[in-house]
């Protein structure tokens, strides 16, 4: 069975949810459905698998430089706080180190 973690920081789980709650205010026209989904694990704090967390740390990299914390109806923002955030990508950098994946 594959490693699977749910030891993300409560601010993860808060990212999430407010990215949920800001594409809820915006029709829900932002994100893909990944990202939809992966913002309903974070919230409900389910497990994710390595695999998980390598996209998790790969999408919100290449993300961050379209969050905007003052543009709360940005898709950019939207979506990479539904991907957990800045929180989100200190976590996955720090769990994929303790694995040995960087």
């Amino acid at each position: 069975m594959a490693n699977t973690f749910n030891n993300y920081p409560q601010s993860v789980i808060d990212a999430a949810k407010r990215g949920i709650r800001l594409n809820d205010d915006v029709g829900n026209r932002c994100a893909t459905q990944v990202g939809k989904i992966r913002a309903q694990q974070l919230a409900n704090g389910e497990s994710i698998t390595l695999l998980t967390v390598k996209r998790m740390y790969s999408y919100l990299s290449r993300a961050a430089t379209y969050y905007n914390a003052n543009d709360e109806q940005a898709c950019g923002t939207i979506s990479y706080l539904l991907w957990g955030g800045e929180p989100g990508l200190t976590w996955a950098e720090k769990i994929l180190k303790q694995e040995g994946e960087i």
